[in-house]
């Protein structure tokens, strides 16, 4: 278990943290990096249809 202050102290100056709790505990926290993007699963399918790309799932259903 990560404590509330003990997160904010090491909370940096400028950029993006990620925090992930279970039960209302947190359990991690992790910078985010400036070449990295977080989002859903949902979200990247959407992206990379924005892009042009197909999704085909394993069975050869197109989502």
């Amino acid at each position: 278990m990560i404590e509330i202050a003990e997160v904010v102290e090491q909370l940096p100056d400028d950029g993006r943290v990620l925090v992930t709790c279970k039960n209302g505990v947190i359990c991690s926290v992790r910078d985010v990096h400036e070449d990295e993007h977080v989002a859903s699963l949902n979200a990247l399918f959407e992206l990379a249809k924005m892009a042009g790309y197909t999704i085909i799932k394993n069975d050869r259903l197109e989502l």
